[in-house]
């Protein structure tokens, strides 16, 4: 997906946002914002927007010397996670479609997006899982809880750190030997990284790799080979996140985007309105 002009600002206020976490001097702020938008000056609008959020992560890394501006809300928000989850499993525990619930909460969990969402606090991700089970999917729910059955080689493209957690609520019902459960390959804005798959617990359950570069999707010609090798060899691909949405191809039958709808230009892209909870399939 390439970039449009409504997501200049987004990435504007991304720059900022991530700014004022490292510091909270002003002249730093400006600095940050210029380099920013000098970079984004020269930027090709065919890339996506994941492309032009690395290039800001290494903008905010060049000016301030953080290369992780984002670190103590990964933790706050996979402790928020961890919190949670006990009454999220027994949500799924009780229902009696235990695996749409689980899926339903996992796309509830992709709330905890620092990229998207700049104000996130405990009482959004709350009335998130709330709205999540009190409202539709839009898109092929059915035929992704089908695909788990008859696969044979599930990669799992994880977005958010905290949302991880939920993404755990599906991995205890469907035969997790057969995921591959995949990060990314550097910190950028809030996503997950292997740091935060051992933190939650992630990694003793199923097997954890990462795509081998720092971006908030997965760009294909920028990972690395063995990730490759995964990606390849996989017979059914859940790839969390708009980021992910962003930068996969929306032809291969084999990915199911799983997102809760935060922008109105991936709304629009996926057919769907913004804060509708997608399973998106060709």
């Amino acid at each position: 997906m390439k970039t449009y002009n409504d997501c200049i600002p987004c990435l504007v206020r991304q720059a900022l946002g991530a700014a004022r976490l490292v510091t909270e001097d002003e002249s730093i702020h400006q600095a940050v914002l210029k380099k920013t938008l000098s970079r984004m000056s020269k930027m090709d609008m065919n890339l996506s927007p994941p492309m032009m959020a690395r290039y800001i992560q290494q903008t905010i890394a060049e000016v301030t010397g953080n290369q992780d501006p984002y670190l103590d809300l990964k933790r706050k928000f996979n402790d928020l996670a961890m919190e949670l989850y006990p009454d999220l499993k027994q949500r799924v525990m009780e229902s009696s479609k235990p695996l749409e619930t689980a899926i339903r909460l996992a796309i509830a969990g992709n709330i905890i997006d620092f990229g998207a969402v700049s104000n996130l606090n405990r009482k959004i991700v709350i009335e998130t899982i709330g709205h999540a089970m009190g409202h539709d999917v839009r898109g092929r729910i059915k035929k992704l809880i089908a695909s788990f059955s008859t696969a044979r080689h599930i990669l799992w493209l994880a977005d958010n750190s905290g949302e991880i957690v939920f993404d755990r609520l599906v991995f205890e019902i469907i035969d997790r030997t057969k995921i591959v459960f995949v990060v990314r390959g550097g910190a950028v804005i809030n996503d997950a990284t292997l740091d935060d798959t051992v933190y939650t617990g992630i990694s003793r359950l199923v097997k954890t790799m990462d795509t081998g570069v720092a971006i908030p999707g997965t760009v294909l010609d920028q990972c690395s080979q063995s990730f490759l090798t995964e990606f390849n060899r996989a017979d059914l691909i859940v790839a969390k996140g708009q980021g992910n949405f962003e930068t996969l191809s929306h032809d291969d039958s084999r990915i199911f985007f799983l997102f809760k709808a935060k922008c109105p230009v991936v709304a629009k892209s996926a057919g769907v309105e913004v804060g509708d909870l997608v399973v998106h399939n060709r």
